[in-house]
């Protein structure tokens, strides 16, 4: 089964003024560093926890799909 998360966007608050701004999962995955268009401060997201919780998520609908195939 194809799953990607690429496409979702999310919340991220700044580190510096806690203003939030949104970018896609895929924006993050290519490059963690997001500059606040408010204040300037650099935020880093960890991508390969992004990457990991989209690998868990796979595994447990994969996992699923052979739960139905029991029946």
């Amino acid at each position: 089964m194809t799953f990607s998360l690429d496409s979702h966007s999310v919340d991220i608050p700044c580190s510096g003024c806690g203003k939030k701004f949104t970018e896609t999962i895929r924006r993050l995955k290519q490059n963690p560093k997001i500059t606040c268009r408010f204040c300037g401060a650099v935020n880093a997201v960890d991508a390969n926890q992004l990457r990991s919780v989209e690998q868990s998520i796979k595994k447990a609908l994969d996992s699923l799909g052979k739960g139905f195939g029991k029946r």
